[in-house]
Order: C-alpha cells, then structure tokens, then sequence
C-alpha cells in the first residue's frame, strides 16, 4: 500500500465535514426561508383533515407518508415564494436568509425543485387520493408565486389561490385516513380556508405596501391605499366570523369548538386594524400586528379542533 496517499486522509476528512456543515445550514436556511409557523399550521391543517374523518384512519403509515408529503409540499410553495419575492422582501427589509444574502436565490430554486419530488413521491406512497391534493397544492403554489399566475400581485386572485391552499390541506388529511368527509370537518374546513383568504391574504399586506408597490404589484392597498385595505380586512373578519359561526350551529354543531374562537379572533384583527392605522408613525412589525392576531387564531381554532375530534373518536 502507498503510504503517501495517508496524508490526505485529513484533508478528505474535513472536505466531508465541510460539505455536510454546508449542506445542513443551507437546510436551516431553506427551513427559515419557508416559515416555519407557516409550515406547522399547514400540517396542523393537514392533521385535523385526519382526525374529521369518521373512524380511526385505516392506515398509520399513510398518515405518516402523507404528512410528510405535505410538509415537502408547503416547505416548497413557500421556499418558491422567497425566491420570486426577493425584490419586495428586500424593499420591505425583511429578514428572511434570502432577502438578506445569507441563502443564494440559485441554491434555495434547487432545494425548491427537490422538494417538489420529494412531496410527490412520498405523496405517492401515500395513496392515489394524497398525491391528488399533494399536485393541486404544489400547483396552486406555483400559481401563488410565478408566472403565468402570480396571484400574489393580486387581492383577488390571491385570496381564490390562498383558499385552495387551505381546503386542500384539510382534504389531504380526510384523504389520508382513508374516510370521507364529515359535516363538521367539512364546515371547519371551509370556514378556515376562507379565514385564510379574506383576511390572512389581506392583513398580510398592510406593513409591506412599500415593496409591494416597488414590485409591480397590484393588491387593494397599493391600488386603493392602505384605508381601504384596512376596510377590506374588517369587512372579511366579521363575514368570516358570522357566516363561521352560523354554518356551524345549523349544520355542525361540533365545529363551534373551532368557529367560536375564529368569531373572537375576528374582534381581535378588527381591534389591531383599527388602532394600528392610527398610528402614524408605526413600523413594519407593528403594522403587522392584525396579520399577528390572524395567526395566532388560525393555531387556537385548529389546535381546539383536533383536541374535539380526537376526544370525539376515542369516545365513538
């Protein structure tokens, strides 16, 4: 054996250890770009889809499979969305690795494609129902973030695309158990979906109107101004929070577990919209103060939920 080749063992050593420290922050990275408190609320989404459905799923392994599908699926809609949005993040000074230089818009695009296979095929495993709503998800991401779409320039557009996001998120789940739909998750899922739509796609954009507007984007608070933004969003809290809460008492009466908390949710966004815009001089993170209190109700209707179904299948 030739004893000079030992000498570079060393070297080959930390040539390893480089590229694997390499390749796990750029997966930190990309984890961060993707929103991490967006990514558990889709898969809490995903969860409750589950749980709705009557009976205990058929299948833990498909539950499993399929949820790591849909975290692939969400971590690469919104990874796609950092890589076409560095323009406005930056002009907004957002934070995130891309718009701050740390995560090359080349890598995070390849770690996106990655995800984008990785979501099928695991979707796949899944069951033929799984990766249906998996390639509706990955589809409406695209159309969210890039062209032709690019629903993201526009309010409306974006709250049909955003509310798709969410309905197939529960449907994945119901998918996943192998059951049919309830009413209860039915109506629940319906009335999330379109939390996120008429308000979440709405009060998303009242503290990056700056970017938004450098970007080319047309939404109702660049075109109309940030009033009528404002007034679009308390228009769909209190819709989203009557119309909740009523379908739920005439048709699922379980789902009030959920809609309850949306309605005092809806006070609380409508309470931050309407002191946040007196603020003349407030900054970024206070402005999004209502996009805050839209989060943290989507997490306490979706968390109360999958408590209610989970006591109602062991009780049945």
């Amino acid at each position: 054996m030739n004893s000079a080749a030992y000498p570079s063992l060393p070297v080959a050593a930390r040539m390893t250890g480089l590229r694997r420290h390499t390749a796990a922050r750029t997966a930190r990275l990309c984890w961060a770009e993707a929103r991490p408190s967006v990514q558990l609320v889709f898969l809490l989404r995903f969860a409750v889809g589950t749980v709705s459905a009557p009976g205990l799923p058929q299948a833990a392994g498909r539950v499993v499979l399929g949820m790591a599908a849909w975290w692939c699926a969400v971590a690469c809609a919104y990874l796609l969305n950092g890589v076409t949005d560095v323009r406005e993040d930056r002009a907004n000074g957002s934070r995130r690795p891309i718009a701050r230089g740390d995560l090359p818009v080349r890598t995070a695009a390849a770690v996106t494609a990655l995800l984008a296979v990785a979501a099928l095929v695991l979707g796949g495993l899944a069951g033929s129902g799984v990766l249906g709503w998996v390639v509706g998800f990955l589809l409406l991401g695209w159309a969210y973030s890039a062209s032709p779409v690019r629903a993201k320039e526009s309010s409306a557009l974006c709250a049909v695309v955003v509310f798709g996001l969410g309905a197939t998120s529960y449907a994945a789940g119901v998918a996943a158990a192998g059951s049919g739909w309830t009413a209860t998750g039915a109506v629940f899922g319906c009335v999330m979906a379109a939390w996120m739509a008429l308000v979440g796609s709405v009060v998303k954009d009242l503290g990056d109107v700056g970017g938004d507007a450098a970007g080319g984007r047309r939404t109702v608070a660049v075109v109309r101004g940030v009033a009528a933004a404002r007034a679009l969003a308390v228009a769909g809290a209190v819709l989203v929070a009557a119309a909740g809460a009523a379908a739920a008492a005439v048709w699922a009466p379980l789902a009030l577990v959920g809609t309850v908390p949306v309605a005092a949710g809806a006070v609380w966004v409508v309470f931050r919209v309407v002191r946040d815009g007196r603020r003349k001089s407030a900054g970024r993170e206070q402005r999004r103060g209502a996009y805050r209190a839209f989060m943290v109700t989507q997490y306490v209707a979706n968390l109360l939920m999958l408590v209610a179904f989970g006591a109602a299948l062991a009780a049945g």
